[in-house]
């Protein structure tokens, strides 16, 4: 389905372009950047392949829009990145959509790949938009739970583990989802709500589904004036995928598209002179199977073909604290505390002491410093450190950043 809207897209903003002139911007950022000895991307953004201390170029962005009237549009994102694998990929489209805005510009409806209505972050998706350039621990951090095996108990220790098998994060860090949006502006410059049919649930870093899944989010902002803004919200929707070789034969009695992750969440924004503070909570509650590596593989109710099920959550909050001295026009200090707590007691793993908890609670510190050379070039120096604040996954990024 995705690889279906993306080309009828793709060929209105060929038709459109044609007809209309055509908006092109982008974004470039290059730097350096090292990590600490047990440095992973799906740990602390640093693949182990490169944790020494290089050069590289993490991110280029190409921009397109494209009006075809004075109420329908074209916007596409095509980017090159090194997720995942730390080297720079092929470009593909991240983002493209087809948009309907009515003249008085209180609604608007999206179709295609769009970024997800969720958080905070949501609203400042590129590098240079960022004070930080990693997300928090609940976009960034995966946790033991796979769209292919549900929970995966110690997933990431095993040394066969790859990111293509499907390990998520509570909300997936790309910030994308595939569907349908609709953005009211309910008052205007004060109220707003977007909510999104999506393929997949928001951890899920798919660009489609091959299971009939679905998932709703919603975003509600308030802005009661220029200082404050406070965001809440929601989504619930179906994530496992289908792999023929693994789950494919528990089809038959276990309807995959029953396994849903629930989360809900809220953030504020304080902006004042100098200062500015940013908190967000976001409570994500997963409903999944059970996989054991090197064991029983899926475990089943005794007895019976039928899967066993497990309710696991966890919570995650972050506050950012930004100041911009007035001594220095265009430079700015800020600070992240960050944690993420994992609610439930493992169902499997036991040790002296007891029960331990279903993935390890996470604390991250990061620091940031940043400097605009002009109005659409900065540099940005960053540091973080995390659980077990040992040196062993703490990171480093030095990063030039620009909007063309």
């Amino acid at each position: 389905m995705n690889k279906l809207i993306s080309g009828i897209i793709i060929a209105v903003f060929t038709i459109s372009s044609a007809a209309a002139q055509v908006s092109v911007n982008g974004t470039f950022d290059a730097g350096f950047s090292s990590g600490g000895t047990n440095s992973s991307f799906i740990s602390n953004g640093i693949h182990s392949e490169y944790k020494y201390l290089h050069l590289s170029i993490p991110q280029v962005n190409l921009l397109l829009f494209a009006p075809i009237d004075e109420t329908f549009f074209v916007e596409a994102r095509l980017q090159s990145d090194t997720w995942e694998d730390g080297t720079l990929g092929m470009p593909r489209f991240t983002l493209a959509n087809v948009t309907w805005a009515d003249p008085n510009r209180s609604h608007s409806i999206s179709v295609g790949r769009f970024l997800t209505p969720f958080g905070f972050y949501s609203t400042r998706n590129l590098t240079i938009d960022r004070t930080f350039v990693e997300l928090p621990l609940s976009y960034s951090y995966y946790v033991s739970i796979s769209d292919e095996y549900g929970y995966w108990d110690n997933a990431r220790y095993l040394s066969n583990y790859s990111s293509d098998e499907g390990l998520m994060t509570s909300v997936y860090f790309g910030l994308y989802a595939t569907g349908l949006r609709w953005d009211w502006e309910i008052k205007e410059n004060e109220l707003n709500l977007q909510t999104a049919y999506t393929t997949v649930s928001l951890g899920s870093s798919r660009n489609y589904s091959n299971l009939a899944n679905s998932a709703v989010t919603s975003r509600l902002v308030y802005n009661p004036n220029i200082e404050w803004q406070i965001g809440l919200n929601a989504s619930y929707g179906s994530f496992m995928q289908l792999s023929p070789s693994d789950n494919g034969s528990l089809r038959y009695d276990n309807a995959l598209e029953q396994y849903r992750q629930t989360l809900v969440g809220t953030d504020i924004r304080f902006g004042l002179g100098f200062w500015e503070v940013i908190g967000e909570v976001i409570y994500s509650r997963w409903h999944v199977p059970a996989y054991l590596e090197n064991q029983s593989g899926f475990v089943f109710e005794p007895g019976s073909n039928k899967l066993r099920n497990y309710d696991l959550s966890n919570i995650g909050m972050n506050i950012d604290v930004r100041f911009e001295p007035p001594f220095l026009t265009g430079s700015y200090f800020a600070l992240r505390f960050d944690h993420l707590n994992f609610i439930e007691k493992s169902p499997f793993d036991q040790n002296q002491y007891g029960t331990i908890d279903w993935d390890k609670d996470k604390y991250r510190v990061s620091g940031a410093l940043g400097y605009k050379l002009s109005r659409n070039v900065e540099v940005k120096i960053l540091a973080s450190e995390q659980t077990p604040f040992d040196s062993s996954l703490f990171t480093f990024r030095a990063l030039l950043t620009a909007f063309f």
